[in-house]
Parts: structure tokens; C-alpha cells; sequence
């Protein structure tokens, strides 16, 4: 058999020890990310649905003519002063919204990156669950029944039981109680 390069092999066959080592990896690089652009927000799910702040393909670049088209003729856009969450509400702020712009810009560069390896990484993470979880749930089912008469089996298992009897008794206790008529 011959052998793989753990350098370009996928993360599905590459030798653990390597996927450890390039995960740790990741995890210090997300880390140093992390203290490179403090004070990003986190929106409620609430606020995450309702907001106006998703721009369509193309739109930030509209929006910024339009900015232009402010800074050419201020007086016809003096009505919105209030609106712009600025510090003088009687002046339309048009350096504070092209602020604001150019950053949200620079972060949606970063965002559309973070995408390209979220949601592979979200499915890989599915794809060996399922892998994985049928198996070991059929092994659980057999374990737990001869456990019953195997001692060290039920200790090795027992906070498994636990774990999985927990969630049965959660679900049962939040189901709601039947309708009298």
C-alpha cells in the first residue's frame, strides 16, 4: 500500500496526530483573528432576523453613489440629519456613513471568506457524525442490554445511561400534559 503525503491528503485520511496538529493550528490562527478585530457585535436571533443591514450583490457599491450624490448636494438630504445615529442631529453625517461603509466593506471581505470554510467544515463535521453515530448507537443499545448482567460493562457505560436516559426524561418532562375536555 502506498503511502499518502499527510501534507495534501484530505482531513478524512490524513493521520490523526496531523489533523491534531493543523487543528491547534487553526484554533491559535482563530484566536489571533479574534484579537485582530475587537468589538465585533453579536446580534440577538431576534435582531439577526429582522435586520435591514443585508445588502444584495452589488448593493454596497449603489449605496455609495449614492453616498457621492449626498456629498454633492447636502442641502436636498438635510431631512435625514436625525437619522444617521451621528453626534449632531442637525447635520446628515455623511463622513460618519462613509465610515461605517468602508468598514462594513472590509468586514463582509472577511465574512464571504469565513462562508467558504464554515460551511464545508459544518458538513464534514455532519458527514462523520453520521458515520459514526449509527454505528455506536446500535453498539450502545446491545451494551446497555448486556450491561444488565456485566458489571464492569455497566460501569464503563453507566454515564452513557445516564447521558441518554437524561435526555429521554427531559423530553418526557417537557411534553405537554394532555388537554382535559
Amino acid at each position: 500500500m502506498p503511502k499518502t503525503d499527510s501534507k495534501n491528503s484530505s482531513v478524512m485520511e490524513m493521520p490523526l496526530s496531523e489533523l491534531t496538529r493543523r487543528i491547534e493550528k487553526v484554533e491559535a490562527l482563530l484566536k489571533e483573528a479574534q484579537a485582530l478585530l475587537p468589538g465585533l457585535r453579536t446580534l440577538t436571533e431576534e435582531d439577526r432576523r429582522h435586520s435591514n443591514g443585508r445588502l444584495r450583490g452589488g448593493e454596497a457599491e449603489m449605496l455609495s453613489r449614492v453616498l457621492d450624490a449626498v456629498r454633492t448636494q447636502p442641502g436636498y438630504f438635510a431631512s435625514l440629519a436625525d437619522e444617521d445615529d451621528g453626534r449632531d442631529p442637525t447635520k446628515l453625517e455623511v463622513d460618519l456613513i462613509a465610515d461605517r461603509l468602508a468598514r462594513r466593506n472590509l468586514l463582509a471581505r472577511l465574512q464571504g471568506q469565513f462562508a467558504a470554510i464554515e460551511q464545508p467544515l459544518s458538513d464534514s463535521v455532519l458527514h462523520l457524525g453520521e458515520q459514526t453515530r449509527t454505528v455506536l448507537l446500535a453498539a450502545y443499545r446491545i451494551g446497555r442490554t448486556l450491561a444488565r448482567s456485566d458489571g464492569k460493562l455497566r460501569d464503563q457505560l453507566a454515564p452513557v445511561i445516564d447521558y441518554y436516559g437524561g435526555m429521554v426524561r427531559r423530553s418526557k418532562g417537557s411534553e405537554d400534559a394532555p388537554h382535559s375536555r
